[in-house]
């Protein structure tokens, strides 16, 4: 190989690696599930894809939306899916979670076709306004599953990613979100 064909090569892998590190700083993160909180969505040792730009400019996470986020009295990233929005009013109540635009409102228990077991214990936070920038958040296997009910709100500067697929070695598919 020639002294000009090895200096190609050389700056093809700088500009990779380089590429690939800027990639994963700012763009894409993926890792390991640990725990059983999302099941059966996501499940301990499942690989998941994270987009860490989802939720720039204007764009904000919606109700459903599974996303990896710090929440204020946990140092670490956690994987929930987003129930409740900014500026409304949620309560759990006989299992169901309802959203509401005022404490007098009836409400609407919404929908949620993606849990295995639809009831949601009431333990911790029941029934709160979420203020402007919070987002209540839960796991989708709501009986084990710590989250916005015993964590408190998550504040949008905190959620770092919207996960958009995952592979699933127990499973051995790749599913999308």
């Amino acid at each position: 190989m020639s002294l000009l064909n090895k200096q190609y090569l050389i700056a093809l892998a700088i500009v990779v690696g380089v590429t690939v590190v800027i990639l994963r700083l700012f763009v894409f993160e993926a890792f390991f599930v640990r725990g059983d909180s999302m099941a059966p969505t996501l499940l301990s040792g499942d690989f998941v894809l994270v987009y860490k730009l989802a939720y720039v400019g204007d764009l904000e996470p919606e109700r459903g939306d599974i996303v990896v986020a710090i929440p204020r009295v946990l140092p670490q990233k956690v994987i929930k899916r987003v129930i409740g929005l900014p500026g409304e009013y949620f309560e759990i109540l006989n299992q169901k979670i309802t959203i509401k635009n005022s404490r007098t409102d009836e409400g609407v228990a919404i929908d949620e076709p993606y849990l295995e077991f639809p009831n949601t214990p009431e333990i911790g936070k029941t029934k709160t306004n979420i203020d402007p920038k919070e987002y209540f958040m839960l796991g989708d296997n709501r009986n084990v599953s710590i989250d916005s009910r015993e964590l408190g709100m998550v504040d949008e500067w905190d959620i770092k990613g919207r996960v958009f697929g995952t592979i699933s070695f127990k499973r051995l598919k790749y599913i999308g979100f």
